[in-house]
């Protein structure tokens, strides 16, 4: 790495096992000299960062006042003045870090998962309007997922948005003919692993199936996935980098896709697990509440269930395992959403002002 690069710096609570982060990071490599400060929580898994990214983890849980005390100060401490641009994942760092942001030369807003949209509680219109001026009036440009997150911005902040969508790396891209399904059915369910990401459902599919296998790697984001995963029928990986868990991906039968819509953030959802699915030539599953359901419909990439909460199970079971190995089309698709073919705009976001 050429000692000239811009310096940027990189904040999250996550620590640094994000796919998207990972991503990220990567592509900015490329351009930047990345410093990247996070969160290491007890259950924190070794970071999987390139070994290229200065890496600072602050010690604490993510929720505690006082690991955001801390990371406030080593931002502080390292002077974001001294940095060419500023990437921060989501509107609640953001709001955090505001006085220090304040002072930086350029910085980025990445909307991963909108605090505005997660909120269960019922912001008065004037209250939120005052954050979202705060927030979106100083970052330089927003990231958001898709089109549809991009028009729940405020009509005035649209104009710095930019969309990145979630695609995966095309890295090992070789398509390689998949085995004709046999034997039990096998479902991957990856990323935050809770309640409201189709647990009920999963259970209820193992309730009618002794034989289902479910694969399932990432963070376990509260009681009801920790105690999912000591199911029998279960086998828990941990937390994998991307590649590793696309190899699982691609020897299941189905990838889980599912969101609870019980608020705007979930109803919303761009998840990476659909364009995964394309690029290992697996399909979803996902609930048809989730407004992407309808590009998964049209697409045909894979099955659509009435609701987050069927009421026939029996049936959606059979389906499954009737059209398990239909959907060899989805290979097709593998080269037209890549990460490499989107990263300019993140790396534009950040370039445009960021070496003047």
């Amino acid at each position: 790495m050429s000692n000239c690069q811009p310096t940027l710096l990189y904040i999250s609570v996550n620590d640094g096992t994000d796919t998207r982060i990972y991503k990220e990071i990567k592509s900015l490599g490329s351009r930047f000299k990345v410093t990247f400060i996070g969160v290491k929580t007890p259950t924190s898994s070794t970071s999987m960062l390139p070994e290229d990214c200065r890496v600072i983890l602050i010690q604490g849980m993510r929720r505690s006042p006082w690991t955001i005390v801390k990371l406030f100060f080593q931002v502080l401490f390292l002077n974001p003045r001294s940095f060419k641009s500023i990437h921060v994942i989501n509107e609640n760092l953001a709001l955090v870090l505001y006085p220090l942001l304040l002072l930086s030369r350029h910085w980025v807003l990445d909307v991963f998962d909108s605090f505005f949209l997660k909120s269960t509680s019922r912001l008065t219109s004037f209250f939120k309007n005052i954050l979202q001026r705060f927030i979106y009036g100083s970052a330089d440009v927003i990231l958001v997922t898709d089109d549809a997150r991009l028009n729940l911005l405020p009509t005035w902040s649209r104009s710095k948005a930019r969309v990145l969508p979630n695609y995966p790396l095309s890295e090992n891209l070789t398509p390689v003919p998949k085995a004709k399904p046999e034997g039990p059915l096998k479902i991957f369910f990856s990323g935050s692993i809770g309640a409201d990401r189709g647990i009920p459902f999963l259970l209820n599919l193992i309730k009618n199936d002794s034989e289902l296998k479910v694969y399932v790697a990432g963070w376990l984001y509260d009681k009801a996935g920790e105690d999912f995963c000591k199911h029998p029928q279960v086998n828990y990986y941990g937390v994998m980098h991307q590649s590793e868990a696309a190899k699982i991906a691609k020897e299941s039968d189905y990838i889980l896709c599912l969101y609870e819509p019980n608020i705007v953030n979930n109803i919303y959802a761009s998840p990476n697990k659909i364009y995964d699915g394309i690029k290992v030539g697996t399909p979803v599953i996902i609930n048809q509440e989730i407004l992407v359901s309808t590009f998964v419909r049209e697409e045909k990439l894979g099955y659509v269930i009435e609701s987050y909460s069927p009421s026939d199970v029996k049936n959606i079971l059979r389906d499954l395992k009737e059209q398990r190995g239909g959907y060899e089309h989805i290979a097709k698709l593998q080269g037209k959403y890549t990460w490499e073919s989107i990263e300019p705009v993140l790396t534009g976001a950040h370039l445009n002002q960021a070496i003047l």
